[in-house]
C-alpha cells in the first residue's frame, strides 16, 4: 500500500498550520493517501509533538501567529532523524528558497518547499517521492580509539599511509578527460579512513603540511606523466594550503619536483581557496606571481563562498575559477543558485580563465552547464576521487565508451 513504510504503522504527517481550513484540506489529502495525520495550530502544540519524534513527513506554514517555521525547523534538525519536510508559506520566492536552504544547512537533508495558494497535485507528490536518505540519521562523529595525534600523523606519513586519490575533470563539450584533481587521503590500521579535514588541520599545527603537499605533489606530476605520454593537454591539480601561501621558498621546490619528473609546469595547477588567497595577500601574490611565470596554473578553489571573490580576481593571477558544488548541485532546482553559477561563467571568461564546476552529480546538470558555457565539470556524475590504478582503469573505460558513442553519433549524421 502507498501509505505503508513497513508493517508496523501507517506513515505519519505532522501538519504545522494556524490556519484550521488549510490544515484540514492537508489532512484530508494525507487520509486519501492511507496516513495517518496529526494537526497542530501553534508553534507550542508542534514543538510538543516534534519533540515526542515517530513523523514521516510534517508539512509547516512558515506564519503561525507571533513565531514563525524557522524556529520549527532548528527544532526539527536538533532531534537527529529528520522526516521529508515541506515548507509551505505565501512568502516570496526567494524567502522559501532561503529557507529550503537554511533547513539544509542544518541538517534536514530533505526539504522542499511549496507556494500558496497550494497545489494539491503538488503537495501529493512531495507527500509521496521521498528521497533516498529520508528518514536516516545524520551521520555523527567518527569513533575513533583515541584521539589522533600530530605523532599519529607522522608516523602514518613515514609508512606511506597517506596518498592522492585522482577524480577526474571532463571536457563539458567533448566528455573527454582533460585532468584530474589530486585529494590527500590517509587509510590508517589503526584509525581507519581518516577524513582531509581532521588531519590537515593537524598537519598545519605541527609543520607536517609542507612535506605531504609535496609528497603528494610528487606522486600526482609522477602520475601525470604517464597521461601526458596519451595528452599534452592533461593537467593535474594539487591543493596548497594557506600556511604554505607565505612560504616563499614555495615556487621554487615545485619547479624541482616538475624537473625531477620531467613534466612540464603546464601540466600543473596549483588550487588554493579564496579565503587562503586573501589571508595575507602580500606574500600570496609574491607565492602564486612566480608559480605563474614559471608556467604553473593557478585556481580559485570553492569561488563564492567567501567575501573576498571579486577582490580576490582582480588581485591575484589565477587561471581558472572553480564553482562550489554547493551552488552546482541544486543549480537546477534553485534559480538563486542558477543565477551564481551563471555569473560565475561569465566573470571566469572575462578574466580569460576556464569555469569548473564541482558537484555534478547527473546528466542534466552536465547538459546544462554545457550549454550556459562551463569549460570543465567535476563530480560523482563522472567520478568519486580513486586511487592511481583505479583512475587509470577509469579513464581507459571512459575514452572508450566516450569514442565509441562519438562514432555512431557520426555514423547516425
Amino acid at each position: 500500500m502507498t501509505g505503508m513504510t513497513d508493517l508496523a504503522r501507517p506513515t505519519r504527517v505532522l501538519v504545522v498550520d494556524d490556519d484550521p481550513l488549510q490544515g484540514a484540506v492537508i489532512s484530508s489529502l494525507c487520509r486519501r493517501l492511507a496516513y495517518e495525520p496529526m494537526f497542530a495550530n501553534c508553534f507550542q502544540a508542534a514543538a510538543d509533538q516534534i519533540v515526542s519524534g515517530g513523523f514521516d513527513f510534517i508539512t509547516i506554514d512558515l506564519s503561525l501567529g507571533d513565531r514563525d517555521g524557522v524556529e520549527l525547523l532548528r527544532l526539527i534538525a536538533d532531534h537527529g532523524r529528520a522526516p521529508r519536510v515541506i515548507v509551505i508559506s505565501g512568502c516570496d520566492r526567494r524567502i522559501l528558497s532561503a529557507t529550503v536552504r537554511m533547513a539544509r544547512a542544518a541538517g534536514i537533508v530533505d526539504a522542499v518547499s511549496l507556494p500558496k495558494p497550494i497545489d494539491l497535485a503538488s503537495l501529493r507528490e512531495a507527500l509521496i517521492l521521498k528521497a533516498s536518505n529520508q528518514g536516516s540519521l545524520r551521520p555523527g562523529p567518527t569513533q575513533r580509539p583515541r584521539p589522533i595525534t600530530s605523532e599519529d600523523l607522522l608516523r602514518g606519513f613515514e609508512r606511506n599511509e597517506l596518498y592522492p586519490a585522482f577524480q577526474p575533470k571532463v571536457h563539458l563539450a567533448t566528455g573527454q578527460v582533460v585532468g584530474c584533481e589530486a585529494l590527500a587521503r590517509w587509510d590508517s590500521p589503526t584509525f581507519g579512513a581518516v577524513a582531509p579535514d581532521e588531519f590537515i588541520p593537524l598537519a598545519e599545527q605541527s609543520g607536517l603540511i609542507k612535506s605531504i603537499t609535496l609528497q603528494m605533489l610528487r606522486d600526482s606530476v609522477r602520475m601525470a606523466r604517464h597521461f601526458l605520454e596519451l595528452d599534452r593537454s592533461f593537467e593535474v591539480a594539487v591543493n596548497l594550503s594557506a600556511t604554505l601561501l607565505s612560504d616563499t621558498s614555495i615556487p621554487e621546490e615545485i619547479e624541482k619536483e616538475l624537473e625531477e619528473a620531467d613534466v612540464p609546469a603546464q601540466a600543473l595547477i596549483i588550487e588554493v581557496t579564496e579565503s587562503t588567497a586573501m589571508t595575507d595577500i602580500a606574500r600570496a601574490m609574491d607565492v602564486l606571481l612566480r608559480l605563474r611565470i614559471k608556467g604553473v596554473g593557478i585556481s580559485i578553489d570553492d569561488f563564492g563562498t567567501g567575501y573576498s571573490s571579486l577582490a580576490a580576481l582582480a588581485r591575484m593571477p589565477f587561471s581558472e575559477l572553480k564553482i562550489d558544488r554547493s551552488f552546482v548541485k541544486e543549480c537546477l532546482t534553485d534559480a538563486d543558485m542558477w543565477k551564481v553559477v551563471s555569473a560565475s561563467v561569465a566573470i571566469a571568461h572575462q578574466y580569460d580563465m576556464k569555469a569548473v564546476a564541482e558537484g555534478i552529480e547527473d546528466a542534466e546538470t552536465w547538459r546544462a552547464l554545457d550549454e550556459l558555457g562551463c569549460d570543465i565539470g567535476q563530480g560523482y556524475g563522472f567520478a568519486r576521487a580513486m586511487r592511481r590504478d583505479a583512475f587509470d582503469e577509469w579513464c581507459r573505460h571512459w575514452n572508450r565508451q566516450h569514442s565509441l558513442a562519438i562514432t555512431s553519433e557520426r555514423h547516425q549524421a
